[in-house]
C-alpha cells in the first residue's frame, strides 16, 4: 500500500497484444504492478481498466495521479494487420509507381519466390500532377492546377479517408506540395489531406513516400484511439496531461501524437529500451544489450554509456518507415517459438510461433506443438505455475509431448528440450552478435539485461555463451517496457535538408540550426522547463549512398575528425583522401522529466533461505536445485549456482558454475564464479 501523502503519483501502461501492463510509482520509488488482459478491438478498454484497477489495488485514486504515460500498440497492430484507414495518393507524373517499384534491396536476394509487401495504398487511388521540382529547390515545371482539380475528381468516387501529397524533391522545396494540399481540400476530394513534407523533409523518395503513406494509413485510427482514450481518462478522475512513447524513446502530447501518429508506431519496443539505458546509466554499466523476451519474438538493441542506438531507417511490416527510432534487431525467437525438423532432419526453433493462442502445450489452451516455453517446463526451469498462482501450466502435457516429438530424434524428453534451449540460444546470440560484433562492439566488453517475460530464462546461458561481463535482471523484468516509460523524456525531432561540402557552407548551418531552435520554442509546451537541444548532422563521403549522424561542429577539421570517427567504428575505416559532404542538419530537443527513486532494498536481510527445491535437468542430468522468492532478497543477497528464482511476472535460471548478487536497488547480477570478486 502506498502512503496518501505521496506528493508525486506516477503510472505507466503499456498495452500489448496479450497482456497490457501497468506500473505505479509513489515518492519513495516503490512500484506497484498489475498485468490484466489485453483488448485488442477496443485497446482503450483494457488501458482504463487497467488504471481504475491498478490504483485501486493501491489505495489511490485517478485524480492523484501526477505523470501518466502510455505506450501503444494500435500503430503497429493497424499495419501488421491491414485494417487501415482508405488512402489516396497524389504524385508527380511519371511517379505513380513509387511506391510499388521501391528500391533495388530485396528481401531476399536468392529466395526466387520472396516478394515485398503490397503498398497500403492501392494503384487505382494514386493519380499524378503535372508539376517538377529539381533536387535543389528550384522550378522545373509549374504546377498545373487546373488540371490537377479535373485528375482528382476520380478519387472523390473512391470515398477515400485521408490524401497524401509527395512530389518528387519537395523536401528541397515544398511549395508545389503544400499548394496541391490546398487545391485537394478546396474541392473535398477527402476528409484529410496532408503533404509527405510534413511528415518527412528528408531526401529519398521511396522512403519519404512510404513514411507519409504508413502516417496516413494509421492517422484515423490513432485519432479515434486517442480520443475515446482522453474522454476515459477525463471520466475516470485523471487531471493530470498525459504523454504518449513514441519510437524514439521520447515522449509525445497526444495532439502531437494525433498529427504525426507513425511517430509511435514502435513504441511499444522503445519503453523497454529506455527502462535499460536508464538503468545502465545509473548502474555504471558502459555498453549494454537491452535483451527483451515475449512470446513470439526478441528485441535487441545496444547501449553506450547510458544512450541507446538509434536509426533512421527502421521498417514495419516490410515498408520503411524514415522517422528517428530506437535501433532494435528483432529477431522470430520467443517462448511461444515451435520447434520443427527441417528438410535434412536437423533440429529448429522459430520463427512461427505457438502465440497466446493456442500457445504451448503447457498451457492447455490446444496447443499442439513443442515450444521454447514447453522446454523450460519439461527441464524444471518452470515449475506448474505462473503469474504468482494464477495461471497453472500442464507440466505432465509437455513431458509426454516432448517425449512422442523426441523419440522421432531418438533422444529423451529431457534431451530433445535441452536440444531446443541449445538451438534458440544460438539463434538469440546471432541476434546479439548483430547489434554488437557487427558493430566493432567486443562482447567481452559488454553486460545483458534482460528482461520481458522469458529474458531472465535465458540470460544465463546467453552471457555464457557469449563470454559477456554479466547478465543483470531489472527488479521487474515482466513489465519492464511499462517501468521504463515512467523516465522517458519529452522529445521532438527536427530536420532539415542541407548541402554543405566547404567550410563556409558548414559554418552557415547555424543559421539553420537557429531557424529550427526558434520553431522547436514555439511548439514546446512547456517553455520555462529546462530544456535541452542537441545539434546533429548526416554526414558522408561524396559518393556513398548512406550518411552517418553525428554531432555538429561549426569547425570543419573537428566535424570531419567526429564523422570519421564514428565512420571507423561502424565501418573498420576512414577514408581520408575522400571528400566529405553534409546533407541533413538535426535537431533533438528533450525536456527531462524528475526521474523517480528508485527502490532499495537496503533494509532487507542479504540472508535468504529456499523456498522449495526441485529437480532441474541442467547439462545432460537432473539435480536438486533451490527455488527462492525474489522478494526476499535485500542488497548484497548473494546466491551460488544452480538456483531458480521466482517472482510474479517472471522466473530467472541461475547455472551452475555462476554466482548471482543482488544489488542495493533490487538489480540482479549473475556472473560466471570466476568473476565473482
Amino acid at each position: 500500500m502506498m502512503s496518501q501523502t505521496d506528493a508525486q503519483l506516477h503510472m505507466a501502461v503499456d498495452t500489448g497484444g496479450t497482456f497490457t501492463d501497468v506500473a505505479v510509482r509513489g515518492d519513495d520509488g516503490q512500484i506497484a504492478v498489475w498485468k490484466l488482459p489485453s483488448t485488442p478491438t477496443a485497446p482503450d478498454d483494457a488501458v482504463i481498466a487497467g488504471v481504475e484497477g491498478a490504483l485501486e489495488r493501491v489505495g489511490r485514486a485517478p485524480e492523484e495521479l501526477t505523470r501518466f504515460v502510455h505506450g501503444s500498440t494500435v500503430a503497429t497492430n493497424t499495419v501488421i494487420t491491414r485494417d487501415g484507414a482508405r488512402v489516396g495518393m497524389i504524385t508527380t507524373q511519371g511517379f505513380r509507381d513509387v511506391l510499388a517499384i521501391a528500391h533495388q534491396s530485396r528481401p531476399a536476394i536468392y529466395d526466387q519466390h520472396k516478394r515485398r509487401p503490397e503498398p497500403l495504398i492501392a494503384k487505382e487511388a494514386i493519380v499524378e500532377a503535372t508539376q517538377r521540382m529539381n533536387a535543389d529547390g528550384s522550378v522545373l515545371q509549374e504546377l498545373d492546377e487546373a488540371a490537377l482539380v479535373e485528375t482528382l475528381k476520380p478519387l472523390a468516387a473512391l470515398e477515400l479517408d485521408i490524401i497524401v501529397v509527395s512530389f518528387l524533391n519537395a523536401y528541397a522545396n515544398p511549395e508545389h506540395e503544400q499548394r496541391a494540399v490546398a487545391i485537394a481540400k478546396e474541392v473535398s476530394v477527402a476528409p484529410q489531406v496532408v503533404a509527405a513534407t510534413s511528415i518527412s523533409v528528408e531526401m529519398r523518395e521511396y522512403e519519404r513516400s512510404s513514411t507519409a503513406a504508413i502516417n496516413a494509413y494509421v492517422s484515423p485510427k490513432i485519432t479515434g484511439y486517442i480520443e475515446r482514450l482522453e474522454h476515459g481518462l477525463t471520466k475516470s478522475g485523471m487531471r493530470t496531461g498525459w504523454r504518449m512513447m513514441q519510437s524514439s524513446g521520447g515522449l509525445l502530447s497526444p495532439s502531437d501524437a494525433a498529427e504525426h501518429p507513425a511517430r509511435t508506431v514502435l513504441s511499444g519496443l522503445a519503453g523497454g529500451v529506455v527502462g535499460a539505458a536508464n538503468w545502465s546509466q545509473h548502474l555504471g554499466l558502459r555498453r549494454t544489450v537491452s535483451f527483451d523476451i515475449g512470446g513470439t519474438s526478441t528485441d535487441i538493441a545496444l547501449i553506450r554509456d547510458g544512450i541507446p542506438d538509434e536509426t533512421l531507417a527502421s521498417e514495419i511490416a516490410g515498408l520503411p518507415l524514415q522517422l528517428p527510432a530506437v535501433d532494435v534487431h528483432t529477431i522470430g525467437a520467443g517462448g511461444g517459438s515451435i520447434a520443427w525438423l527441417d528438410s535434412g532432419g536437423g533440429l529448429r526453433v522459430g520463427p512461427h510461433s505457438a502465440g497466446a493462442e493456442p500457445g504451448p502445450i503447457s498451457y492447455q489452451r490446444g496447443g499442439q506443438e513443442p515450444t521454447v516455453t514447453d522446454a523450460h517446463v519439461v527441464l524444471g526451469r518452470l515449475g506448474d505455475q505462473l503469474l504468482g498462482g494464477e495461471f497453472e501450466l500442464d507440466a505432465a502435457a509437455a513431458r509426454e509431448a516432448m517425449a512422442t516429438w523426441g523419440d522421432t530424434l531418438g533422444l529423451s524428453a529431457e534431451d530433445t528440450a535441452e536440444g531446443i534451449l541449445r538451438v534458440i540460444t544460438a539463434t538469440m546470440s546471432r541476434g546479439i552478435r548483430k547489434v554488437s560484433v557487427e558493430r566493432g562492439i567486443d562482447l567481452r566488453s559488454c553486460d545483458l539485461m534482460a528482461f520481458g517475460g522469458a529474458g531472465p530464462l535465458h540470460a544465463a546461458d546467453l552471457a555464457r555463451e557469449l563470454d559477456m561481463q554479466s547478465a543483470v535482471i531489472p527488479p521487474r523484468p515482466g513489465i519492464a517496457s511499462a517501468v521504463g516509460m515512467l523516465d522517458a523524456p519529452i522529445r521532438h525531432d527536427y530536420a532539415t535538408s542541407v548541402e554543405s561540402k566547404t567550410r563556409p557552407a558548414l559554418a552557415a548551418l547555424q543559421q539553420v540550426f537557429d531557424t529550427m531552435q526558434e520553431h522547436a520554442k514555439a511548439q514546446l509546451d512547456d517553455p520555462t522547463a529546462e530544456t535541452n537541444y542537441e545539434f546533429l548532422v548526416d554526414a558522408r563521403y561524396i559518393g556513398q549512398s548512406y550518411e552517418l549522424t553525428v554531432a555538429f561542429d561549426a569547425d570543419w577539421e573537428r566535424q570531419r575528425a567526429f564523422f570519421e570517427q564514428a565512420h571507423e567504428q561502424n565501418y573498420g575505416f576512414a577514408d581520408p583522401d575522400a571528400l566529405m559532404e553534409i546533407v541533413v542538419a538535426r535537431l533533438v530537443v528533450t525536456q527531462q522529466l524528475e526521474h523517480g527513486a528508485l527502490e532499495s532494498v537496503a533494509s532487507i536481510d542479504a540472508q535468504t533461505t529456499p523456498s522449495s527445491h526441485r529437480d532441474v535437468y541442467i547439462d545432460g542430468a537432473w539435480r536438486q536445485v533451490p527455488i527462492y522468492d525474489r522478494t526476499t532478497f535485500g542488497a548484497k543477497t548473494v546466491l551460488e549456482g544452480p538456483a531458480v528464482i521466482e517472482q510474479f511476472d517472471s522466473t530467472i535460471y541461475v547455472r551452475p558454475d555462476q554466482v548471482a548478487e543482488n544489488d542495493t536497488y533490487d538489480f540482479l547480477h549473475i556472473r560466471q564464479a570466476t568473476q565473482q570478486e
